[in-house]
């Protein structure tokens, strides 16, 4: 028997557990009501009353009752006027004001009543007034309630254990919500948004316009060190929306172009009116735009400098902030970009040769408080390779990489010399720089490291290049080579190879992987490459062994007779008398005398004068 009621005895304790916490929970659940009407006037003063109603059973909860309220609202009050306790009927309603002198005040007397209360949020407040043809009427927004404002004194209620059964965690049920109302410059304002966690409540009796679109391009950018832009805003606005407010509409565009600025208004049935700026700083632009889209806190700035890590690239910072509420209404779209040069940003490789005559181009802006980053990446135009293979095997390569001299003055000597390598030569002639390094290899094994150092490598591994002979002075030459990827990251893309040999006449490409190469009377050439796999055949050319061996006896041999005709020349005397001798006749003499033969006599006096 007792194992049967046991179970139900059991129940009957959760059931009565269940119930009285239902009912302490329902005890609880609220200690009374707080009403809030705010009252604004049009210059943006105001005063926001709350009225905390507590009925007479609930009073009873609190331990001293009325006077207990009153006192702890008294003392722990952290900003609010307290404007007494009266009766309405058996409830007990406490009075609390919040006097501002605008939205900033507002907001500023409102954060100590929050921290108060244990709340950790930034209080923040608007009002706008009407912005004809906007807003023809005044908004409210706030991100705190009239629950936010009165918790502190429930907070200290609880905290010195006046309300019965009351804990920390009861604070936020303490008080209903009540009748909120907001009035501004005598009209009532209708709340069309609840404040939640990330989003303030919002009241108004505005009926808001709006442009459909509007497009703000900015001019300038290419030259932040000028600070000199031009800013473009087109709107859309279509026609019924701009008849019904005409005047109003008229007048806007009006006081929104600056002077020295134009306006062009929409003909007779358009609905495009375009305001141009002259050219100012950044920051007036940025005021300027204030007042052409009814806002506040424009904010537009350029910079450019060179990136931290790559000294061939220039970044080119903008922001560009603009807040589009007012005159883009709810449905209104708000387009940012940059005009500027085309090439403005990407590789210089692919800017034009004559800027000017290419014109301009619009980039888009993504707009915000963030940096827009372009970057341009400066890279040498030009790159000559020029190759020479000797029939062993070894050679040179000689890399020639062009920039104009206003790229190398941005990137800097220092910076290119450091990127190239030891061993670079630096030339300029008519506005160009080169830079030159050469890679020498006397033997074919010491080739291909030379290569290496010189920032070349081979299609799967180091850079090859192959000399073979194939016999009867006829050879076969391959060829794979070409820059790295750090290198051919500054490359553009022209480019040229050179390939002759030294001792070797190409004769014909068998293979070319890239199908550019051209073959002349002496060397291969390939354009628009930074690297060759290709394979020719090759003849020799100069003289072999034995033509060299034939050429140095007929030399030796001319040399002889030579110097024996010198000789004969110059004993021709005793060559005659040795010829005379052997034949009997006398030998005449033609020059002085010789050993062994007598003087001529003298002639007889008979002979003389």
């Amino acid at each position: 028997m007792s194992d049967r009621t046991e179970p139900r005895l059991s129940r009957t304790r959760l059931l009565l557990l269940l119930i009285a916490g239902v009912a302490a929970l329902l005890t609880l659940a609220a200690c009374g009501k707080v009403d809030n009407s705010t009252e604004i006037a049009a210059d943006g003063s105001g005063v926001q009353t709350l009225t905390v109603t507590i009925s007479e059973g609930d009073m009873e909860k609190i331990d001293g009752g009325a006077e207990t309220v009153e006192a702890t609202i008294q003392e722990n009050t952290p900003g609010l006027s307290y404007e007494g306790m009266t009766k309405d009927g058996t409830d007990t309603v406490f009075t609390m004001a919040l006097e501002f002198a605008d939205a900033e005040d507002y907001a500023a007397k409102a954060q100590p009543v929050l921290a108060a209360g244990g709340l950790t949020k930034t209080a923040e407040v608007t009002f706008t007034p009407p912005s004809p043809p906007f807003s023809p009427g005044y908004t409210l927004t706030r991100n705190f309630t009239a629950g936010d404002l009165t918790r502190w004194a429930v907070k200290a209620l609880v905290d010195a254990d006046k309300i019965e059964g009351a804990s920390e965690s009861d604070i936020d049920s303490a008080l209903e919500q009540g009748e909120v109302t907001v009035t501004a410059d005598g009209a009532d304002l209708e709340q069309t948004t609840y404040a939640s966690q990330d989003s303030a409540a919002v009241w108004s009796n505005a009926d808001s316009v709006g442009f459909d679109s509007v497009k703000v391009v900015t001019a300038g950018a290419e030259d932040p060190a000028a600070d000199s832009y031009t800013r473009t805003i087109t709107y859309e606005l279509q026609r019924a929306t701009y008849l019904d407010a005409k005047d109003d509409f008229d007048a806007f565009f009006e006081s929104a172009t600056p002077d020295g600025g134009e306006l062009t208004p929409a003909g007779a049935t358009g609905t495009t009116w375009v305001i141009a700026f002259p050219a100012g700083t950044a920051e007036k632009v940025a005021g300027w735009t204030d007042t052409a889209l009814v806002t506040t806190g424009s904010v537009f700035s350029v910079e450019a400098a060179p990136n931290a890590e790559d000294p061939f690239s220039i970044d080119t910072r903008v922001v560009d902030t603009i807040e589009c509420t007012v005159a883009c209404g709810e449905t209104g779209h708000l387009e940012q970009a940059l005009e500027v040069p085309v090439g403005f940003s990407g590789s210089a490789a692919d800017a034009p040769a004559d800027p000017e005559a290419a014109g301009t181009e619009e980039v888009s802006l993504e707009g915000g408080a963030e940096p827009q980053v372009f970057t341009k990446s400066i890279v040498f135009r030009t790159a000559e390779y020029d190759v020479v293979v000797e029939r062993d095997g070894g050679g040179s390569v000689t890399m020639a990489l062009s920039l104009p001299a206003e790229d190398d003055a941005v990137v800097t000597e220092e910076n290119i010399l450091a990127f190239l390598g030891e061993g670079t030569e630096r030339s300029e002639a008519e506005g160009v720089v080169t830079y030159t390094r050469t890679a020498e290899a006397e033997e074919a094994e010491d080739f291909s490291g030379a290569l290496q150092k010189l920032g070349f490598e081979g299609v799967e591994g180091p850079p090859f290049i192959s000399v073979v002979e194939r016999g009867d002075g006829d050879y076969r030459v391959t060829l794979e080579l070409g820059v790295n990827s750090t290198l051919y990251e500054k490359m553009g893309e022209d480019a040229t190879w050179t390939i002759r040999g030294e001792g070797l006449r190409p004769t014909a490409v068998v293979q070319d992987e890239a199908g550019t190469a051209a073959i002349g009377q002496e060397t291969i050439t390939v354009d628009g490459q930074h690297g060759v796999a290709l394979v020719f055949t090759a003849e020799r050319t100069g003289l072999g062994p034995v033509a060299i061996a034939a050429i140095l006896i007929v030399l030796a041999l001319g040399g002889l007779l030579v110097a024996a005709g010198i000789v004969a020349f110059l004993n021709r005397g005793r060559l005659k008398a040795l010829f005379a001798g052997a034949s009997g006749a006398p030998v005449p003499t033609d020059g002085p005398e010789q050993p062994g033969t007598a003087p001529e006599a003298p002639p007889a006096d008979s002979d003389r004068p």
